[in-house]
């Protein structure tokens, strides 16, 4: 019994051991950016990792000033948007046609977009690219949107799948005895339903559209159009900047992910556990 219970806590120290560990690489990057942008640049020097002596927001002042940030970050929000609007609303649609829908071949349907998981990006880019082209949507807001939405969609369609299985297929035939038409029942009963993989997949798209770099450096070329990861990126090539400059930059970045992750953790964690326990 001594034995057990020893190497019971010896199994639960090492695992609290290694999630320290974890949280500390994860967090250490995130609390780096936030000291560094409140420092000035020769206290920086002299005391690169400590806490700052006295908070300055000179730096964020500065990056706004010299760098019009703003007009990037309108132009990170209207694509992110709109990129997962387009993804998740695409994602509902062909999620219930393949678990609600008596459709030929659905399951091949399904299969085929989930396998398009495993396909590197590279292979889809150019395809993608030069369709673009043709439709004359490069240096267009809807080029980054449709872009973003083709990438989310496979992710966005398991997720939501996974959770429409679990809808009993009685309240659908219900509805559609009231007369409600296939748009009726994905708007006013799936969606409501379903609302934790919604939250889940729109939270998972906004984090990986807004942070997204290569898609807006290919797809948005115009500087009036760049979005703010790819703003600020050009520019500390292009520029001489100091660290707690840049650090600014980036926390500013940061800022729109980590509201929409606070705002969305709780649908996120429901829409990730949905289905674990019966």
């Amino acid at each position: 019994m001594t034995r057990d219970l020893l190497r019971r806590r010896l199994n639960s120290a090492w695992i609290s051991i290694l999630l320290a560990l974890f949280g500390f690489v994860a967090l250490y990057p995130v609390y780096f950016v936030i000291v560094s942008s409140l420092k000035t640049r020769r206290e920086y020097v002299s005391n690169m990792f400590g806490l700052p002596q006295a908070l300055s927001l000179v730096n964020y002042a500065e990056v706004f000033d010299r760098f019009n940030l703003w007009r990037a970050l309108l132009n990170s929000l209207v694509t992110t948007a709109g990129g997962v609007l387009l993804c998740v609303a695409l994602s509902l649609v062909l999620a219930y046609a393949v678990t609600k829908m008596r459709l030929p071949l659905r399951n091949f349907i399904f299969v085929f977009v989930i396998g398009t998981l495993v396909l590197p990006v590279q292979t889809i880019l150019f395809p993608l690219y030069q369709t673009l082209i043709d439709l004359r949507f490069v240096g267009q807001y809807w080029g980054l949107m449709i872009a973003y939405a083709t990438f989310g969609l496979p992710l966005s369609v398991y997720l939501l799948a996974a959770y429409f299985k679990g809808i009993p297929d009685e309240l659908l035939d219900a509805a559609r005895v009231d007369g409600a038409t296939h748009g009726q029942i994905v708007a006013r009963l799936m969606v409501p339903l379903a609302m934790p993989a919604v939250a889940t997949v729109a939270v998972i798209d906004t984090l990986h559209f807004f942070n997204d770099l290569l898609l807006p450096l290919l797809i948005l070329p115009s500087s009036k159009r760049t979005t703010l990861m790819v703003h600020i990126m050009l520019f500390r090539g292009q520029n001489d900047l100091s660290v707690p400059l840049l650090s600014a930059g980036l926390f500013i970045a940061m800022l729109p992910v980590l509201i929409a992750y606070l705002v969305g953790q709780k649908q996120l964690i429901k829409g990730l556990t949905a289905g674990a326990v019966k």
